[in-house]
């Protein structure tokens, strides 16, 4: 079987709703991403192009940015939608593609703007609506037969489970911003400029705790351990073998494995734990063999849970910071974690890294690298 291999990827700046991109669509984003790439390396082939998106405006996207990018009518694109988890989804869906022949390479990533979020209404013959002046921000991820799926009660009922206090939580908000803040030349590497835009908008190093501690609701979930609003898109470049033959590239990444898991949508944020299990169980590979860890940050109980249902260090987790403070652009977030973890892997002389998300509606994605010596 071929392996599928990263092989160069790119993010644009994360900017707050409203902020940096509030008047560009992200298929904007999306294309000025592959246009770079495009031009960059103008002989790569490609077979497809595969992206990620929770709100969207709309249509396939992917099609729309491609053409947007100047790319040929013949390219087919696709448009995933897993929520949070879409971005990643969609890697893992080229790795399908380039394990199984069908594809020799592709274009895999993800966008969103909340900013440009659509309105959505439901028809009035869906027993959810309300009334024509009512629009909902948030989809059904269940049906209530399967019981709550509101993410920030499902959040909270993780930290329960784990015995994750709010100061545990907003401790580890201020690390991420530490930590994204003493790392920006790094991840510059990886981001391309967009409108003039050359730094993530939200990341806050000076944050002490006693500032966001004077900011904390009443409630165990809040603002201070949650990820806000964000815009932004990603993408990888992934191929296999005859890619790599006809290109003469020397791959540095290599998907080892992947995983999508489910499980009670009351729990969603343990999602990063579910999917992670799976993949270990499929592949008989342990979790003390894993060098390095990229767990969304959509909540900052995600990687508390994390750690502590495998006791690893959290040394080996989120190096660079992540999501709470570089911020989580639903459908392109999985593309953020996946280009900070080879950066982390390549900044460590690391092998094995493991990127997880947990997903509305009680789901989890995982994803395992390796990088490869020369």
């Amino acid at each position: 079987m071929p392996n599928a291999y990263l092989l160069e990827g790119l993010r644009t700046p994360v900017g707050k709703a409203n902020g940096y991109y509030r008047d560009i669509i992200p298929e904007h984003l999306f294309a000025a991403l592959l246009r770079e790439l495009r031009h960059r390396h103008p002989d790569w082939p490609v077979d497809e192009v595969l992206a990620g998106v929770a709100l969207g405006t709309g249509g396939n996207m992917a099609r729309y940015a491609l053409l947007e990018a100047g790319f040929p009518e013949e390219l087919p694109g696709t448009t995933l939608d897993m929520q949070c988890g879409a971005g990643l989804r969609t890697l893992i869906a080229a790795e399908a593609q380039l394990k199984s022949g069908l594809s020799t390479a592709v274009l895999a990533g993800g966008m969103e703007s909340n900013s440009l979020a659509p309105k959505r209404q439901y028809h009035p013959r869906d027993f959810r609506f309300v009334d024509e002046a009512t629009y909902f921000t948030k989809a059904s991820f269940v049906p209530s037969s399967a019981g709550p799926d509101e993410l920030t009660e499902a959040a909270a009922r993780a930290a329960g489970q784990f015995g994750v206090s709010k100061a545990d939580m907003m401790a580890w908000t201020i690390r991420s911003h530490e930590r994204a803040g003493s790392s920006r030349e790094i991840i510059e590497t990886i981001i391309h400029p967009v409108n003039g835009k050359t730094a993530d908008q939200a990341v806050r190093p000076g944050l002490s705790l006693e500032q966001l501690a004077a900011t904390q609701t009443s409630s165990l979930i809040d603002h201070t351990n949650t990820a806000h609003l964000h815009d932004g898109a990603g993408v990888y470049w992934l191929g296999n073998e005859a890619f790599c033959e006809q290109t003469g590239i020397q791959p540095s990444f290599r998907i080892v494995a992947s995983a999508v898991a489910g499980g009670p949508p009351g729990l969603a944020p343990l999602g990063v734990i579910w999917a992670t299990e799976k993949l270990l169980r499929q592949t008989g590979i342990s979790v003390s063999t894993i060098d390095l860890f990229e767990i969304n940050e959509s909540f900052a109980v995600k990687p508390l849970a994390f750690l502590k249902h495998w006791g690893i260090s959290p040394e080996k987790v989120n190096i660079f910071g992540g999501n709470l403070a570089y911020g989580h652009p639903f459908g392109a977030s999985g593309l953020l974690n996946t280009l900070h973890l080879t950066l982390a892997l390549k900044h460590t002389g690391s092998r094995l890294g493991l990127v997880a998300a947990g997903v509305a509606g009680g789901l989890g994605a995982a994803l395992l690298i390796e990088q490869l010596k020369p």
